[in-house]
């Protein structure tokens, strides 16, 4: 019997870098999804195929990584036979999204998500939502190596419709705040420049962190206040400086960021956006040429509220916070100022807070 599952991607609001630096964080399940079906097989081998690529097949007994896509999901294979020594027998696995990948919408995650959800409701795990993200995360650092934090697996399990969440991803704690966004609405802009976060930058970003902490005497983040920096700025170096001066104004932006959400307050939460942009440009370093643009065209139109850089960096997508009423405009200037710099032909997606991973039927609209 096919049975068939999805999992969001995501936008995060603000928050960038943080989660795993054990700061907080604001994402939002999105209306984009992977969609996964699974049908177990009396043969001896796990079959994945997903449109556009060359289909993999391999054995439980030997999973190796092979470097293509089937590593996300061959890792959540590993990590459960790890953990929980299932024996998993044949399976036909097929994948379809629409996701677009590597435009910063955590694509890898909703695949490793939609899959241990999966394997958990067909081969009846009895995991809880905190397995199902811990055990998403562990695939992705160990299997895949990508030493991603906690937010995206996180939200892909935990997502609520016209919902935001915030997360302490030191205390795992965490509370949904209302987006009720009215006359504004989300677009992402996809610069189409795509990251491999495997290949070094992300993983660069992290260890600077961590040495910067190491330099500070502390054990967390949540330890480090402005009051902590500045006296250290000649013992940190200008690049340590900048480093942690980025996780820690953006737990605080994270903070203010939330009680304006409440308030429905979103001219003040797009002034929040684009500060968090300039810091990820100048402090933390993981804008690029083509996201800059975006976010700097962005500011000069009418109807947008503010703009930042979101997901890893290096690349990616741009999330813009718009009126509803001149969306169509502003996109319009964008692809045209886009193309006339970069020649490319610039893709945007309205998305709205969706529900996280969840079973359904094969009529599911992508």
């Amino acid at each position: 019997m096919k049975r068939y599952f999805v999992a969001p991607g995501r936008v995060n609001v603000i928050g960038e870098h943080t989660d795993y630096n054990q700061g907080f964080v604001m994402p939002v399940a999105i209306d984009k999804y992977v969609l996964l079906s699974i049908e177990r097989t009396d043969e001896s081998v796990i079959a994945l195929s997903s449109a556009g690529r060359e289909p993999v097949s391999f054995r439980e007994e030997s999973i190796e990584k092979t470097g293509d896509w089937s590593d996300y999901l061959k890792g959540v294979f590993w990590v459960l036979k790890d953990n929980l020594g299932v024996d998993f027998g044949g399976m036909k696995i097929k994948i379809s999204s629409s996701i677009p990948e590597g435009a910063g919408l955590s694509s890898s995650a909703a695949l490793e998500v939609a899959l241990i959800l999966a394997l958990n409701s067909v081969y009846g795990l009895k995991l809880g939502d905190k397995e199902l993200y811990s055990f998403a995360q562990q695939a992705e650092n160990e299997f895949v190596g990508v030493q991603c934090g906690i937010m995206d697996q996180f939200a892909a399990v935990m997502g609520k419709k016209d919902t935001a969440i915030f997360l302490d991803t030191l205390e795992m704690r965490h509370e949904y705040v209302p987006l009720e966004l009215g006359e504004y609405t989300f677009v992402v802009f996809d610069s189409k420049v795509h990251h491999s976060l495997s290949s070094g930058n992300y993983n660069t970003r992290r260890a600077e962190a961590n040495k910067a902490l190491e330099i500070l005497g502390k054990n967390s983040y949540r330890e480090v206040s402005m009051i902590d920096l500045f006296p250290n700025r000649g013992k940190l170096g200008d690049l340590y400086y900048r480093r942690a001066l980025h996780v820690v104004s953006e737990n605080m932006r994270v903070l203010e960021a939330m009680k304006m959400m409440s308030n429905s307050n979103f001219e003040n939460l797009g002034r929040i956006l684009i500060q968090s942009h300039e810091s990820l440009a100048l402090d933390y370093e993981v804008t690029c040429e083509e996201t800059d643009f975006i976010v700097d065209t962005l500011r000069e139109i009418g109807g947008v509220s503010g703009a930042r850089m979101i997901g890893a960096g290096f690349g990616g997508s741009v999330l813009a916070l718009c009126e509803k009423i001149e969306m169509k405009k502003i996109v319009e200037v964008m692809k045209i100022r886009y193309k006339e710099r970069f020649g490319i032909d610039l893709d945007s997606y309205e998305v709205r807070p969706s529900d996280g991973a969840r079973e359904v039927d094969a009529t599911f609209p992508l």
